[in-house]
């Protein structure tokens, strides 16, 4: 969800809740996957330092890194994101994005998104206008398109301005 679900307890709980048969060592390894360790190496009780209830002791982007590392460890066939950088700043995104790129291996991932640059990689876009797909395709054929994603492109890169914005 564009607002991931944490609550009170430790960041390692936190990530357990996504696999009960997990151990330490999983744990770890998925928040190492989802670029949480230089966050859990500058609190003073690392990976047991405490999330306050609904994550408002970390920032949008720690709590949306900590919903991957979840991910992460359990696994899933198939995982939907839904706008997973919109309360982001630009390097948190990039952490984002680098570990979406090894989450995505072996699996199935829908990423709903408004930032284009989250789904720039994506092996198939699909642009919606209006609850209709107008247009789809790979980054590079879209914006050779210049269509609907190209314009998009071009505003969101700063290669145009969109008064409609």
């Amino acid at each position: 969800p564009q607002e991931p679900f944490l609550f009170h307890g430790s960041i390692m709980v936190n990530v357990f809740f996504a696999r009960a048969d997990s151990n330490e060592k999983d744990i770890e390894k998925a928040c190492k996957a989802a670029g949480l360790t230089d966050l859990i190496n500058r609190l003073p009780n690392g990976i047991d330092s405490a999330v306050h209830e609904r994550g408002d002791s970390l920032s949008a982007g720690e709590r949306q890194l900590l919903a991957l590392a979840r991910a992460f460890l359990c696994e899933p066939q198939l995982l939907i994101l839904d706008e997973a950088t919109s309360a982001v700043d630009n390097e948190t995104e990039a952490a984002i994005q680098r570990s979406l790129d090894t989450l995505k291996e072996g699996r199935t991932v829908i990423a709903i998104a408004h930032r284009l640059s989250t789904i720039r990689n994506a092996d198939i876009i699909y642009v919606l206008e209006k609850g209709e797909i107008v247009e789809s395709g790979t980054h590079e054929e879209l914006v050779k398109v210049k269509k609907v994603y190209a314009n998009l492109w071009d505003v969101q890169t700063g290669k145009k301005f969109n008064s409609k914005l």
